[in-house]
């Protein structure tokens, strides 16, 4: 399932660390918005809360199948 431009930016923010309201500042647009991204994500995955998201997301970010999906990020160690 590839990530358009905005989830991409809006889920590395989340990963980072930030709020909705400050990711939602920093895409330039409501925090409603953010929550409607992460609904659409949460629809197109089946999956039913932020959580499960996250471990959908993540296992995607690992998979070598799906290189599109999410930006790749280096673990420390």
């Amino acid at each position: 399932m590839p990530l358009d431009e905005r989830q991409s930016k809006l889920i590395t923010l989340l990963l980072a660390g930030h709020t909705d309201a400050s990711a939602a500042s920093r895409l330039g647009v409501s925090p409603r918005t953010v929550s409607n991204i992460l609904r659409s994500l949460m629809d197109r995955l089946g999956v039913d809360n932020r959580f499960q998201l996250g471990v959908a997301l993540g296992s995607r970010m690992r998979s070598p199948e799906r290189p599109n999906c999410l930006p790749s990020r280096q673990l420390p160690g």
